[in-house]
C-alpha cells in the first residue's frame, strides 16, 4: 500500500474511533522541583490518564519562563504565547523543560487535560509553586506534588527527613504506598479508593520540631512528630477514599527509657483540633514496634505517650492542608471543566483526527 493510501486509512480509522469515543474520567498530575537558580533549565513531569482515545494538555507558564523542549515529537506541541499544547496519543506520561527567568521569586504554574469529548480536568496540583533563588545551588530539588514547596506547606527548614511514593488510584481498588528507604517513622499509608485519581504521590515528613502548622501539641511524651501529605488540592478526602490507615514504627530503647507502656502509644491527627487516633501495635523486631491506626485525613501527625484528647483551639495559622477549601467540595467539582481559552486548532484535531494520525506516522520514522 502507498504511503498516501495508507495515511488515509489511519485517518480514517481514527475519526471512527473519535467519534464513538465513551465518557471519560480523565485524570493529570505534575511534578517538578520546588526550587531552581535563575536562567536554570528544569524538567516538569505529567502523568495521565483516562483521556480516551486521543487528549490535550495545556499548561500555562509564569511569567518569564520559557518553554524548551518536550519528549513529545515536535509537531504535537504547540506554543502559544504563555501557554503551552500538548497533543497526546495513549501517553501515559511525558515531560518537557523549561528554563526559568532571570529575576528571583515565586511562580506558579496552573494547567489543565482535555480529553477525547473535549471535557476539561485540572492539571493537579491545580496551584503549583516554584522558586527561583539566587541561593539555590542547582540538583534535582524536592518535588512539587502537592501544593507549596516540596510538595508541603511545611517550611522544609524544620523537616528532618522526607521520602515519597507514587501509585496509580482507580476507583474500586485498594492502594498502598510504601516507605522502603525507612528514613521516616512511617512505613506505609494504605486505603480504599471510591474514585480513580490516576496516579499521585504521597509524601511523608519526619520533623525536627513541633510543626509550624498547628497551634500546640497534645499533653503526654512526644515520640516523633510528621507530615502525611496523599495528591494534591484535597482529593484524598472522604468522597475520594475510605478505609485509610497509617503504618509507623517506635524504637523500643525510646518506649523503654521513656518508662512508657506500649498500649498506651497513640498516633494523633491535627485539623484545627488534635484527636486520637485508634491505634494499634501489629508486630515488632529486635529494634522497632509496629503500629497501625486508622485516620479520618491527612495532614500533619503526633505519636505521642501517654495522651489526651485535648481540645484546642484553631490555629492561626494556614490550614496544614493544601487547598483546603477544595476538601469541603465533593471531589468531582475539582474536575469540572475550567473556562479556558481554546487553543487554536484542537477542535479540528479532535473532529477529524487528522493531527493525530499524522502523529502516529511521524513516530514512526
Amino acid at each position: 500500500m502507498r504511503r498516501p493510501e495508507f495515511k488515509f486509512v489511519i485517518i480514517l480509522l481514527l475519526a471512527l474511533t473519535l467519534c464513538t469515543a465513551p465518557a471519560c474520567a480523565g485524570s493529570a498530575e505534575r511534578t517538578f522541583p520546588a526550587m531552581v537558580s535563575p536562567n536554570q533549565e528544569f524538567q516538569v513531569t505529567v502523568n495521565v490518564a483516562d483521556y480516551g482515545a486521543a487528549g490535550q494538555v495545556i499548561e500555562k507558564l509564569p511569567a518569564g519562563f520559557t518553554f524548551v523542549s518536550s519528549t513529545l515529537p515536535e509537531r504535537a506541541v504547540t506554543v502559544n504565547g504563555s501557554k503551552v499544547s500538548f497533543l497526546l496519543m495513549n501517553e501515559k506520561s511525558f515531560s518537557y523543560t523549561l528554563k526559568a527567568p532571570a529575576s528571583t521569586g515565586t511562580h506558579k504554574i496552573v494547567g489543565l487535560l482535555r480529553d477525547i469529548n473535549k471535557a476539561e480536568f485540572p492539571v493537579l496540583p491545580a496551584d503549583s509553586s516554584i522558586t527561583v533563588s539566587q541561593s539555590y545551588s542547582g540538583g534535582s530539588g524536592g518535588k512539587s506534588s502537592g501544593g507549596g514547596a516540596g510538595g508541603s506547606p511545611e517550611p522544609q527548614s524544620n523537616v528532618a527527613a522526607k521520602e515519597l511514593s507514587q501509585k496509580s488510584v482507580t476507583a474500586g481498588q485498594h492502594v498502598k504506598f510504601e516507605f522502603p528507604q525507612g528514613v521516616t517513622c512511617i512505613r506505609y499509608v494504605e486505603f480504599d479508593a471510591k474514585k480513580t485519581l490516576g496516579k499521585i504521590t504521597t509524601i511523608v515528613e519526619m520533623l525536627k520540631g513541633q510543626s509550624k502548622l498547628v497551634s500546640s501539641l497534645p499533653e503526654g511524651t512526644v515520640y516523633k512528630n510528621v507530615n502525611i501529605w496523599v495528591g494534591s488540592g484535597g482529593i484524598a478526602n472522604p468522597d475520594s477514599i475510605e478505609n485509610a490507615v497509617i503504618g509507623f514504627r517506635v524504637e523500643k530503647a525510646w518506649l523503654k527509657n521513656s518508662g512508657a507502656d506500649e498500649t498506651s502509644l497513640a498516633l494523633w491527627h491535627y485539623d484545627k483540633t488534635w484527636s486520637k487516633l485508634e491505634t494499634k501495635k501489629v508486630g515488632e523486631d529486635s529494634t522497632y514496634d509496629f503500629f497501625e491506626s486508622k485516620t479520618p485525613g491527612f495532614g500533619s501527625f503526633t505519636i505521642v505517650v501517654p495522651g489526651e484528647n485535648i481540645e484546642l483551639e484553631p490555629s492561626n495559622s494556614a490550614d496544614p492542608s493544601p487547598s483546603k477549601d477544595s476538601e469541603s467540595k465533593p471531589a468531582s467539582d475539582a474536575k469540572k471543566p475550567s473556562r479556558w481559552g481554546s487553543i487554536p486548532g484542537f477542535e479540528s484535531v479532535i473532529a477529524l483526527g487528522a493531527l493525530g494520525a499524522v502523529y502516529q506516522v511521524l513516530r514512526r520514522k
